[in-house]
């Protein structure tokens, strides 16, 4: 009996010394919009100094040269942009119909922020994906992961973007050519591509490029729902973080499609999310990873 007991016990602390340990997704949301311009060189250069920060959060738009411009709107955001007419919020500076040139004479990091008051201020110019790599590549930073969302939807088709099919291509084009140019990157093994526009992320996946696909939801999270109107299980799910559920997170890892929720900037509910059991964090703050327990 007593020999029983003893080699019950060590098998348990076996147990415990090789028990995996958990790692979670952790990742800058627009490099570091919180404390430096968003979707900006900076803010990924900074946000890359950050030793937590597993993954850069990026969102792609297109010009008219049909090159990908890493931008959230597709169009000069006067809240961010010093542009000289902003009655209409910025939107007449359209990306889609500008020039990457064009785009480049716009400081859109030197405007204080009223949702930012820690930001930085400093000039930058939205970059191309392309520049992102060299930036990374030139300064001898680490290879992160990237996020990649692409911005589009139904009803900017063609006028703030290409059609789902075109765009898809640009992005997976792009992504190749990149794989080629910086083989220490893993590009292929380091990318997902998220979005809310379920057209487009059929169309990525209709070229069998080797990259995981995200599917981002805020106005309601029913996976189950989604995915079967998609037609096909995602790798990851990414809801607005107010929308998860302990029971969304089973659903999803009986599935094993890992929850990733955005956007968190509060640390007392990252850590709640985290005591959830989610598989990584999107931050505007992503300085304050450290500080989470796992």
């Amino acid at each position: 009996m007593k020999h029983s007991i003893l080699v019950l016990l060590g098998s348990i602390l076996l147990m415990n010394c090789t028990r995996p340990v958990r790692t979670l997704d952790l990742q800058g949301h627009r490099g570091a919009r919180g404390l430096f311009p968003e979707n900006s060189l900076l803010g990924f250069e900074k946000a890359l100094e950050i030793p937590e920060v597993s993954t850069l959060e990026l969102d792609l738009c297109v010009t008219a040269d049909h090159q990908l411009i890493v931008s959230h709107e597709p169009w000069l955001n006067a809240q961010i942009c010093t542009i000289t007419d902003s009655s209409s919020g910025g939107i007449a500076f359209n990306l889609y119909k500008m020039t990457y040139d064009s785009i480049q004479q716009f400081d859109c990091g030197s405007k204080e922020h009223p949702d930012f008051p820690e930001r930085q201020l400093a000039s930058a110019n939205k970059p191309l994906l392309k520049e992102l790599f060299a930036m990374i590549d030139d300064k001898g930073l680490r290879w992160p992961n990237f996020n990649i969302e692409i911005k589009s939807r139904r009803k900017g088709d063609h006028e703030y973007h290409p059609g789902p099919k075109k765009f898809a291509a640009l992005v997976v084009e792009t992504l190749n050519e990149l794989n080629q140019a910086y083989p220490e990157a893993e590009v292929l093994n380091k990318v997902s591509i998220q979005s809310f526009d379920l057209r487009v992320l059929r169309e990525v996946r209709k070229t069998a490029l080797p990259v995981k696909l995200s599917l981002i939801t805020e106005k309601a999270a029913n996976p189950a729902k989604e995915m079967d109107a998609l037609g096909f299980p995602v790798d990851i799910y990414s809801p607005s973080y107010e929308l998860v559920t302990p029971e969304l997170i089973s659903w999803c890892h009986f599935r094993q499609i890992a929850v990733i929720p955005w956007t968190i900037n509060d640390l007392e509910e990252m850590q709640n999310l985290v005591d959830m059991g989610v598989d990584g964090v999107i931050s505007d703050y992503p300085n304050k990873f450290n500080a989470l327990v796992y």
